[in-house]
């Protein structure tokens, strides 16, 4: 499942300890999520986005976590969001959804846990946490506008948190690049049971956006991409980028059989 042209290039099966080669003049950026306090190998690149549930059921040491995204990344930029398995790491201990299962866990919001990511140390080593806000990256001589929100579907919404939604995507600047926890309606969201699950306010603010590239997770068995091409010749790279299979993460079993790399994504910066 890989495709390379001039503009870009996405490689979802590759050799890990011989990745392949950059395209010419690009940004390479490296994509994880639903990691699900899982560690591995990451291959090099420019810009690693991690969209979302680091942790299971918010269980997780952070400080392993941090050590793992600056120690084993060779990456200049490690942008990251939450997802709604990562509670502990929203400014205002409340996901942005619209009333899924996981909001009424019982854990408190401790604000130490960002520090761990995203103190000192954390941004001194290029690890940047996004909620609702942008990070500049200048790769060569491209500069990219990464803008992160920890936005995703239930499954069970209400007109109150629909709109809701609607104000939060309303508020979305313009943007090279969008992480939301979520995939948008109809691309990517497809669940086992065969809904269709994405956010539709999302779906429509695309259209308005146009973002060169959108990055998520959030439905484990939607992993994958699609290119979204607009009538003015402008393109919008979708990836599902979900390192847990659903086996892995209703079993809590990791034993190495559905092992999950790193989407590489090469695009021009022409």
């Amino acid at each position: 499942m890989n495709s390379v042209n001039n503009k870009y290039a996405v490689y979802f099966k590759y050799d890990i300890n011989n990745p392949p080669e950059k395209l010419h003049n690009s940004t390479r950026f490296i994509l994880i999520s639903d990691t699900h306090n899982r560690t591995f190998h990451i291959p090099d690149g420019d810009i690693l986005i991690h969209a979302g549930d680091l942790t299971f059921l918010h269980k997780v040491n952070y400080d392993i976590t941090a050590r793992w995204l600056i120690e084993e990344c060779d990456i200049k930029y490690k942008v990251f969001i939450a997802g709604n398995h990562d509670k502990l790491l929203l400014r205002d201990g409340k996901p942005y959804s619209d009333g899924s299962w996981n909001v009424d866990f019982d854990t408190d919001y401790d604000p130490q846990a960002i520090d761990s990511l995203c103190g000192k140390q954390g941004v001194s080593n290029g690890l940047f946490y996004l909620q609702n806000n942008t990070k500049k990256c200048t790769v060569g001589d491209r500069t990219w506008n990464i803008f992160g929100s920890p936005l995703y579907s239930s499954r069970r919404p209400t007109e109150h948190t629909a709109k809701e939604t609607l104000r939060i995507v309303n508020n979305f600047p313009p943007m090279d690049v969008l992480i939301t926890h979520g995939p948008p309606r109809d691309i990517l969201d497809k669940t086992k049971t065969n809904l269709n699950v994405g956010c539709v306010e999302l779906t429509e603010a695309l259209h308005r956006l146009k973002p060169i590239l959108h990055v998520y997770g959030h439905i484990h068995e939607s992993r994958g991409y699609k290119v979204v091409e607009y009538d003015d010749n402008t393109f919008t790279i979708h990836v599902n980028a979900a390192n847990s299979t659903i086996s892995r993460f209703y079993n809590e079993i990791d034993d190495g059989s559905d092992e999950l790399d790193a989407v590489i994504v090469d695009i021009s910066n022409e």
